[in-house]
């Protein structure tokens, strides 16, 4: 009889450490669907703003993609004055009043040209972290010198309270 009591108690131990989530699949369930919605999908690089001059495509071009824990970007920009390029990826997570982002790899290249572009990379990094905030139809990430808002099928990326890179939703 006491064997079968120590499997009993053994069963139900281990059925709830099945059921305990992890703290960052916690914070992934607690992001309403709503927000999920107008926070995860794919965005397509339309203004880079550069010195006083709006570039778009295909003088610039990128993509912004937030699906399923995985953020990855990528945009590159070409003036007479210079090449920019980058790639990154990396994983994010949300709950209802937080979003997070950090790039487990980057690629920077930029010179004067694509040919002549010096290459730098770099693994790991720190998190960057925002506050959500409801601003009428908009959804705001404020950070610290970072702002992003999602409104209308656009996302703008705007540090230190300047616009410089406008994307429009493509996928969701």
């Amino acid at each position: 009889m006491r064997l079968t009591e120590g499997r009993f108690i053994a069963l139900v131990i281990g059925s709830v450490c099945l059921l305990v989530q992890s703290p960052a699949m916690a914070q992934e369930a607690e992001a309403p669907a709503e927000l999920r919605s107008l926070l995860e999908g794919t965005w397509e690089l339309v203004e880079w703003h550069v010195d006083g001059e709006v570039l778009r495509p295909p003088q610039a071009g990128g993509r912004w993609s937030n699906h399923d824990g995985v953020v990855v970007a990528t945009f590159h920009r070409e003036t007479a004055d210079g090449f920019e390029s980058f790639v990154g990826y990396g994983t994010y997570q949300m709950d209802a009043a937080n979003w997070s982002y950090t790039y487990e790899r980057v690629q920077t290249a930029s010179g004067p040209s694509p040919a002549e572009a010096a290459v730098t990379v770099r693994s790991g990094g720190e998190p960057r972290r925002f506050t959500i905030v409801r601003e009428g139809d908009a959804i705001v990430l404020e950070g610290t010198n970072d702002r992003r808002e999602y409104a209308g099928g656009y996302f703008s990326y705007m540090p230190n309270g300047r616009l410089l890179r406008k994307y429009r939703k493509v996928a969701d």
